[in-house]
């Protein structure tokens, strides 16, 4: 293929899934602009209908069902894995389900299919501990036990990526931390809904800072491991916009901005970390519907500062992020008004 700024200009066949999520939603759209042909695969009728409305060719289905979606997929497609069950709370078999079973789905029929490509998306919430981390590398060694099992799922969903490339696979792996932009329905909206409590929780007494990814940052870093040469392969690469910021006055920028007059209510460490293994157990024992106001992730995410190096995308994949955090926000706060 061509290159034109790490993206690809030849025409291609690519099969999105998690097509009406978030962030495979904003894949298809680029890949359409780009003049690519697009199989959007995702459960939302709505989001699909919309997808097609753009030029992709949308099927409806479940990364469970291994034939159809084996059927679904175009011969030699350049895969991009976006689906996954992306939350704090859930039950094992969900979780199992969605990203594991699901992901040596995709897997086994991206090898049966010849795909040339193919980028998994994961995720940074296996660094997740009990203390800050600064400039983590893809590297650094992880928690000997993960925060949730969100995360232990996705490791695991590594893991199959790991033995696809064994078989042959053309895999890249990507973790890409707190995506934002418009029509984000994950971050912006649970913001939202702390805001209209009038406050925004400060754990402990650290100022934290974290690293967020514009969501065109991150499928722009998607089509450049698609583009980058074969000794990318079997790696995996973390993503950001290379800017960390100060949490707590991020957050409060955002909400201003939005509307939203909040102040700061600060709780202990001990006593929110307390809380959050009290409520889990509490969640699981009977077992109850929703998720519980406090977890440990969210006590890890709120207390601790998590940044990332993208050294190695920069060099191995020729990632720049092009729109900066202000300018993401600008335009997050433009759309969500």
């Amino acid at each position: 293929m061509e290159r034109k700024g790490g993206v690809a200009v030849k025409p291609s066949v690519f099969f999105v899934t998690g097509a009406t999520g978030f962030l495979g939603g904003r894949t298809v759209e680029m890949l359409l602009d780009a003049g690519h042909s697009v199989v959007a695969y995702g459960r939302n009728l709505g989001a699909g209908e919309r997808l097609s409305g753009l030029g992709a060719d949308f099927i409806r289905g479940d990364l469970s069902d291994a034939t159809s979606l084996t059927r679904a997929i175009p011969k030699e497609a350049i895969i991009i894995h976006c689906a996954a069950l992306s939350s704090p709370w859930g039950t094992r078999s969900e979780f199992e389900q969605a990203n594991v079973i699901g992901t040596r789905n995709v897997a086994r029929a991206a090898l049966e299919k010849g795909c040339p490509r193919f980028v998994h998306i994961s995720t940074p919430s296996l660094y997740v501990e009990k203390r800050s981390k600064e400039m983590i590398r893809e590297s650094d060694p992880l928690p000997k036990s993960m925060i949730n099992l969100y995360a232990e799922t996705k490791l695991k969903a590594e893991h199959e990526i790991d033995r696809a490339v064994a078989d042959g696979l053309s895999a890249v792996t990507l973790r890409p931390q707190g995506i934002f932009g418009p029509r984000d329905q994950t971050i912006l909206p649970r913001l939202v809904r702390v805001a209209q409590k009038g406050f925004i929780p400060v754990i402990g007494d650290e100022r934290v800072r974290i690293d967020l990814t514009y969501v065109d940052n991150a499928v722009q870093a998607i089509l450049a491991a698609v583009e980058a040469p074969e000794s990318v392969v079997g790696k995996k690469y973390n993503v950001t916009n290379g800017e960390p910021v100060e949490q707590t006055a991020t957050l409060k920028f955002l909400l201003q901005k939005l509307g939203f007059s909040v102040r700061e209510k600060k709780i202990p460490l001990a006593t929110a970390w307390s809380i959050a293994i009290a409520l889990e157990g509490v969640y699981r024992a009977f077992p109850l519907r929703g998720e519980p106001m406090l977890t440990r992730y969210s006590v890890c995410t709120l207390a601790f500062t998590r940044t990332l190096s993208v050294e190695n995308a920069r060099r191995d994949l020729g990632y720049n992020p092009r729109i900066s955090v202000e300018e993401g926000l600008r335009r997050t706060i433009e759309a969500y008004r």
